[in-house]
């Protein structure tokens, strides 16, 4: 046998296996599927699957109906190496063709999607009479002529259509948009409008936003306006925004499934934020000490409202920003309806995560400090354009999957797409192990995509780099030779606890083993006398862990230890939520952001640094330990 029989064998051979281990784990998961039915309601399983097991939307009819239509052929399905399309394919036959599919598989056919699809047509055609069987095949014929010449006329319209468009969307003047020319184009384009899609439409206001109807309510009424000359006069949703393409010619422009190129590229990969009247609004819940809040400022959304109960968290807020509206008040005895009417874009927050976390004994829904349904409550009354809530990784253990789904079918019932994600601090250039669970929702309304914002690797920073200037800052001199082995071990932080006594041994050791003693809550920066001692090893101050958590070293916290070590281990970092913000942002008012460029502006950037000969002054004498989450 020559090397290529050689080569195309042994890829044989190899291919065959992997396809059977497919088979095998599709099969497997089937059957997890149906015990998982024996002890929950079918629409209690579809929301685990998707929202626990991150398990597909297209694939969970497949796995849920596979016990009633296939169980007791999973031999015969492993023999031929099923793939998941044929298995879908045969979940949806109806019995007869799944019947005859399976027959021939068991004297050794192979099938294919195209192959069930000819059973299915044989088996339906086998059920006409002859005269019946022509008819049909002569009204697909006519049919397809049809569609043929609606298709033809239909591109034609839309080209025209936005060849129009394209010619008087950047018009700001009344006369020049009211001129005989565009009048008359606008008449022609209606009666081809009228031609395709009918002459009766109901008023946008009858209709609900967003929807195919709407859309076309919207385009009817512009063709009309424009035709009139009345387009620069027309109220409501017609008003012109200065600078903008008029809301009426953007939505008459969506109908041709062609970009304004003139606007595309004014909104891609933007560097500066909009000024204030322009940016989006937000209501942040549980703001804690404002590490979600920085963030989303940086992102350039406009805080309409702080709301958090704890004092010394509120007082926090305060302090740094006097102008935010910060209002301390218990969630569950405040009634949220009145920023309805603010057209809220975003409600944003972190609800407590002691009810999903380790050290906080994971008791989920049957924890009194579990504020998740108030999530579900509070945006049903805001009903803000998009929510964004973040929580520990704890959120998504098995136990507490049937409450989370309950919470997910109660975002849905209120009108909103949900989705699950995870980020990593690392991946935005933050020293520490640390990664959180979203919770996003988009309402249903508004027809828009949201995307989970890129990644940066490349940014990804370590503890010597981020804290060397504030160990050097009492006069240790060993600072920097202890920032060159961090940076070289490429080390983060750890978990970060708030216990004042001993820490646990793993703990201590993981910690120990990047150079750092976690059992300290010092009240300054090492010294030369402290470090002169046998076995020394640094511990963190507030300062240092309030910049590895991102805060910018001029926040200030209000309250002792204990308060302040709990503000910042409970915070999110600036950095991580302005990249989600940013992503929001964008999805908000459908542009992009060169989001690196925003998360990094060159004025800003920490670089790595050797030895200076300068010494620095420690910048926050408060020592602090922060609370995992």
């Amino acid at each position: 046998m020559n090397s290529k029989a050689e080569a195309l064998a042994s890829a044989k051979s190899r291919i065959i296996a992997l396809q059977s281990q497919m088979s095998s784990r599709i099969l497997e998961m089937a059957k997890e599927v149906e015990r998982l039915l024996e002890t929950v309601s079918e629409q209690e399983a579809r929301e685990f699957l998707r929202a626990t097991c991150n398990v597909p939307s297209m694939e969970l009819s497949t796995y849920v109906r596979f016990g009633s239509t296939l169980r007791g052929r999973e031999e015969l399905l492993q023999k031929h190496r099923v793939s998941f399309p044929v298995l879908k394919a045969l979940v949806g036959a109806d019995d007869e063709t799944r019947s005859e599919v399976l027959e021939r598989m068991e004297i050794g056919a192979r099938i294919d999607l195209k192959g069930i699809s000819i059973i299915r047509k044989r088996l339906r055609e086998a059920k006409l009479t002859p005269e019946e069987l022509i008819a049909e095949q002569g009204t697909k014929i006519t049919a397809a002529a049809a569609r043929k010449r609606a298709q033809a006329s239909s591109a034609a319209f839309l080209d025209r259509l936005h060849s129009f468009v394209s010619g008087i969307v950047d018009v700001r003047d009344a006369a020049e948009l009211g001129a005989n020319d565009v009048r008359h184009e606008a008449g022609e384009l209606r009666i081809g409008f009228e031609d395709l899609f009918g002459l009766h439409h109901r008023a946008p206001e009858e209709l609900k936003p967003r929807s195919a109807a709407y859309e076309l309510s919207v385009a009817y009424r512009t063709l009309m306006h424009l035709e009139n000359g009345t387009l620069p006069f027309a109220g409501g949703i017609g008003e012109i925004d200065p600078g903008q393409a008029h809301p009426w010619l953007q939505s008459l422009n969506a109908l041709t499934g062609q970009a304004l190129p003139a606007h595309k590229v004014d909104k891609a990969n933007l560097r500066e934020l909009p000024p204030a009247e322009k940016r989006p609004t937000v209501v942040e819940i549980c703001a804690g000490a404002g590490g979600m809040s920085i963030g989303l400022e940086r992102a350039g959304f406009e805080h309409m409202a702080l709301i958090e109960y704890d004092k010394h968290a509120a007082a926090t807020l305060r302090r740094n920003r006097p102008d935010w509206t910060v209002i301390k008040e218990d969630l569950r005895k405040m009634d949220l309806k009145l920023y309805r009417q603010l057209d809220i874009d975003l409600v944003s927050g972190g609800p407590p995560c002691q009810p999903y976390s380790s050290d906080g004994y994971g008791l989920g829904k049957d924890d009194p400090r579990d504020l998740l349904p108030e999530c579900v409550r509070i945006i049903d009354e805001i009903r803000p354009k998009m929510f964004l809530f973040e929580n520990v990784d704890g959120l998504l253990q098995a136990r507490h999957s049937d409450h989370v789904a309950e919470i997910l079918r109660g975002f849905r019932r209120a009108g909103y797409e949900v989705d699950i994600h995870r980020i990593h601090a690392e991946d935005y250039g933050l020293a520490q192990e640390r990664s959180r669970v979203l919770i996003i929702g988009i309402r249903r309304d508004l027809a828009r995509a949201f995307r989970m914002p890129p990644i940066f690797p490349q940014r990804r920073a370590n503890l010597g780099d981020v804290l060397v200037d504030l160990m050097a800052a009492n006069g240790w001199e060993g600072a920097y030779e202890w920032a060159r082995e961090r940076r070289e071990s490429d080390a983060v932080a750890s978990t970060i606890v708030t216990r004042r006594g001993k820490p646990r041994a793993k703990e201590a050791a993981r910690w120990g083993s990047k150079g750092v003693d976690i059992a300290g809550l010092p009240e300054t920066a090492p010294t030369r006398e402290q470090a002169a001692r046998p076995g020394f090893m640094p511990a963190l101050t507030a300062r240092m862990r309030a910049r590895l958590q991102d805060f910018p070293d001029e926040w200030e916290f209000v309250g002792g230890k204990q308060a302040t070590a709990d503000q910042i281990g409970n915070a999110v970092p600036p950095r991580m939520a302005a990249a989600i913000g940013l992503a929001i942002h964008g999805a908000l008012k459908g542009v992009s952001w060169d989001i690196e460029a925003m998360l990094w502006p060159e004025t800003g950037r920490r670089t790595q640094v050797a030895a200076p000969s300068l010494q620095f002054e420690d910048a926050v004498n408060t020592p602090l330990v922060s609370t995992a989450r």
